[in-house]
């Protein structure tokens, strides 16, 4: 084989979400009050959840979300939903985009949350509003081996999350790529907003690790797969067009 094949291939394989080790559970404070779980199972499976609100499950290689409402769960194929949900999503001027510009810097010192140790990073504005350029965000990053299996379930859904911001934050202003570029580091510990030098409260830290067998029905959707234009319903109505909803009202 030809070392460019060679090379091409190992990115490849670089690149292919590997199965967990073995199971883990992480959990994390969210806003404070709130609690995260992130499940990776050994065959590859993996879900996050934020209870009572939303699940993003993964199974057999494919994703869904879940959003429990008053008349029980509905179930939606991820990207189908985010789709749609883009579609609604105000897009920022290009010339405001063309001012402003996102770097990831390394940060001054290692951080320990939950007695495990990570080193910090900086999601900064390089360029833009000079309010906005006297904070930044710092995050705490694992390459603990144990918690790769959740770095790698957090990133996933992280990427979801930037494709869906992408039409607000887009890709010129290097947010998505800054991003990206610290969570590839690893696991994250802590995400913590700094403003002109001062913490604020971190909007996600981890609590506990833990790495029981994780039941397999876990992994289960809780109801049929139901076509993604079905998502307003399941929300009430909130942040349908002309509905007079608005996406900070979505769980």
């Amino acid at each position: 084989m030809m070392l460019g094949a060679r090379l091409f291939l190992a990115a490849l394989l670089a690149l292919a979400p590997l199965p967990a080790l073995a199971d883990v559970t992480a959990r994390y404070g969210l806003d404070g009050d709130k609690e995260l779980v992130v499940e990776a199972a050994e065959g590859g499976n993996s879900r996050v959840e934020l209870p009572g609100k939303f699940a993003i499950i993964r199974r057999d290689g494919a994703d869904y979300v879940v959003l429990y409402g008053k008349t029980g769960p509905k179930v939606f194929e991820l990207q189908a939903m985010v789709v749609l949900m883009k579609a609604m999503l105000p897009k920022a001027a290009a010339a405001e985009a063309g001012k402003t510009r996102f770097v990831a810097e390394p940060g001054p010192a290692t951080a320990v949350v939950a007695g495990r140790t990570g080193s910090t990073w900086l999601l900064r504005m390089l360029e833009g509003p000079e309010r906005d350029r006297k904070g930044h965000v710092e995050i705490v990053m694992s390459s603990d081996a144990q918690l790769a299996p959740i770095g790698r379930t957090v990133a996933r859904a992280a990427e979801v999350a930037l494709d869906f911001m992408a039409g607000f934050i887009p890709e010129s202003t290097q947010f998505g790529a800054a991003a990206r570029d610290i969570l590839a580091k690893g696991t994250p510990l802590r995400i913590q907003p700094v403003d002109a030098g001062k913490p604020g409260k971190a909007v996600l830290a981890l609590r506990s690790v833990d790495t029981a067998t994780i039941d397999p029905k876990h992994f289960e959707l809780p109801a049929p797969v139901v076509p993604a234009e079905e998502v307003f319903g399941a929300m009430g109505g909130l942040a349908q067009p002309g509905a007079g909803g608005k996406i900070g009202d979505l769980p």
